[in-house]
C-alpha cells in the first residue's frame, strides 16, 4: 500500500489546467480533499468539481452540500463526460470531454448571466493542445505532493475495451509542443524541489520524432519521472537509453493478462494479443537499459480460471518487474466492456464508490466475487512479500552496477 500511495499520490492535471484557462483577475483556490477540509460556508461565486467514477458518489456530496447554500456548482471529468444526465441532477451546469474551449465558454456566459446547462466539447472547434495553458502549480502548492501530474498528449490509438479513454479523447493522437511540456517542468520544479513528475498520458510515445525531441529536452531539465508506455517502447534500443539519459525511471505498461485468449479479446485490432510472444524480451531489454516496469495485469478477464491468480504471480516474480497494478475487471462506464456485460446482465452493482478495481462488480463464468478479491490480495501479498521485494531488489542493483561499468 506504501508504494501505491506514494505513486499515485497528487492531484490529476485537470483543475490546474482548467485554472489556467480562466481569467487572471479571478480569485481562484483549488482544494485536495485528501489533504484538506472544505470549508463549506467559505463565500464562492463558483464551485467546480471533477471526478473520477469511483469519487462520484463524493463529488454528488460536495455538490448538493453547495448548492443548498446556494452556490452556482459545476462538475467535469470522466464520470461527469459519460453519464452527464446523473451529473446534473447535483449540479447546475455539467461539462462534457475536454474543457480548454468549452471553460472560457462558460465562464463568459457566467459572468453575463445566462450559463447553459451542458458544455459539450463535440459542439467547439476540436482541442488544440499547442494552446493549451500552462497550468496554475502556484494554486496547489502548498501541498509537500511526492509526486506532481501532468501531461503531454492525450489520445490512445488502441481502443481497449475496459478503458474509456478512446471514446473520451478519441482515438487520434495529439500533443503539446515540447517547448510547453518543458516550460510546465520548470514551473514545477520552482514549486517541488523533491517531487518526482508523472505524466498522466495514456500512452506518451506515440510518435517517434516528438518523442526524440521530447527526452532530447529532458536531458537538459535534470528531473526523474515516469510516464504510461503500450510495450512497443521496447523496440528501440536507442530510444531507451535517451530515456534513461533524459531522467525516466518507471514505465507503466498495461500487459492485462498472460493468457493469449483474454489478450485476443481485449482490442478489436488484436494488438494486445501480437505483443504477447514478445513479453519477457521486451520486459528485460527495458529494465536492462535502467528504466524499471511497473507492470498493470487484469483478473476476472472472460477467460481467467482459478489458475489467473498464480500465473500472474509467477510472471511478475519471473520477470522481475519493478512493481505491479493488479486490479478486478470493472464494468466503467463509458466502456465498450460496460455496454457489453449489461446486455449480458452481468454488472452486479452500480455503486460507484465500490468502483475501484479492487472490487468483484461482475457476474463471472468461472470464478465468484469472493474467489476474485481473495485472488487479488494472494497475489498483491506474494508479490510485495519481503523475499520477493529483496530478490528484485538484487535484480535491480545488477543492472545498475552493469549500467555503471
Amino acid at each position: 500500500m506504501q508504494t501505491i500511495l506514494h505513486y499515485w499520490n497528487g492531484i490529476g492535471a485537470a483543475l490546474p489546467t482548467i485554472s489556467g484557462a480562466t481569467p487572471v483577475d479571478d480569485e481562484l483556490r483549488i482544494i485536495d480533499e485528501n489533504l484538506e477540509k472544505i470549508n463549506f460556508d467559505e463565500h464562492s461565486d463558483l464551485v467546480g468539481i471533477t471526478a473520477i467514477t469511483q469519487q462520484a458518489n463524493r463529488a454528488y456530496e460536495i455538490a448538493d452540500e453547495f448548492r443548498k447554500r446556494g452556490r452556482y456548482v459545476v462538475m467535469g471529468g470522466i464520470h461527469a463526460t459519460v453519464l452527464p444526465e446523473e451529473a446534473m441532477e447535483h449540479v447546475n451546469s455539467v461539462f462534457v470531454g475536454e474543457g480548454e474551449n468549452t471553460w472560457p465558454a462558460f465562464i463568459r456566459d457566467f459572468k453575463n448571466g445566462s450559463p447553459q446547462k451542458i458544455y459539450r466539447q463535440t459542439d467547439f472547434a476540436p482541442v488544440n493542445l499547442q494552446l493549451s495553458p500552462i497550468p496554475r502549480y502556484d494554486l496547489i502548492e502548498r501541498y509537500s505532493y511526492p509526486v506532481v501530474w501532468l501531461f503531454a498528449s492525450r489520445g490512445c490509438p488502441h481502443d481497449c475495451e475496459f478503458c474509456a479513454a478512446s471514446k473520451i479523447y478519441g482515438k487520434k493522437w495529439k500533443h503539446k509542443s515540447t517547448v510547453q511540456v518543458s516550460r510546465e517542468i520548470e514551473e514545477v520544479k520552482k514549486r517541488w524541489k523533491f517531487a518526482q513528475i508523472g505524466f498522466a498520458d495514456d500512452n506518451l510515445f506515440q510518435n517517434k520524432s516528438f518523442s526524440y525531441e521530447l527526452v532530447e529536452r529532458f536531458s537538459d531539465l535534470s528531473f526523474t519521472w515516469y510516464a504510461q508506455s503500450d510495450l512497443s517502447v521496447a523496440r528501440d534500443v536507442n530510444f531507451l537509453r535517451k530515456l534513461r539519459k533524459g531522467g525516466c525511471r518507471i514505465l507503466f505498461i498495461g500487459f492485462e493478462s498472460t493468457n493469449p485468449k483474454n489478450l485476443a479479446s481485449i482490442n478489436a485490432n488484436h494488438w494486445k494479443a501480437t505483443q504477447y510472444r514478445e513479453y519477457r524480451n521486451s520486459i528485460a531489454r527495458i529494465q536492462e537499459n535502467g528504466i524499471g516496469i511497473y507492470g498493470s495485469f487484469i483478473v476476472g478477464l472472460d477467460y481467467d480460471d482459478s489458475t489467473v491468480f498464480q500465473n500472474t504471480i509467477r510472471f511478475i516474480n519471473e520477470n522481475n518487474l519493478l512493481g505491479a497494478q493488479i486490479t478486478i475487471l470493472t464494468p466503467l462506464p463509458g466502456s465498450r466492456l460496460r455496454v457489453r456485460l449489461e446486455k449480458e446482465n452481468r454488472i452486479l452493482s452500480n455503486d460507484w464508490q465500490l468502483y475501484t478495481g479492487w472490487n468483484a462488480l461482475i457476474r463471472h463464468r468461472n470464478l465468484s466475487p469472493e474467489t476474485l478479491e481473495r485472488g487479488l490480495l494472494e497475489i498483491y501479498q506474494n508479490v510485495y512479500n519481503r523475499d520477493n521485494y529483496r530478490k528484485r531488489a538484487n535484480y535491480f542493483r545488477g543492472i545498475c552496477h552493469n549500467l555503471i561499468n
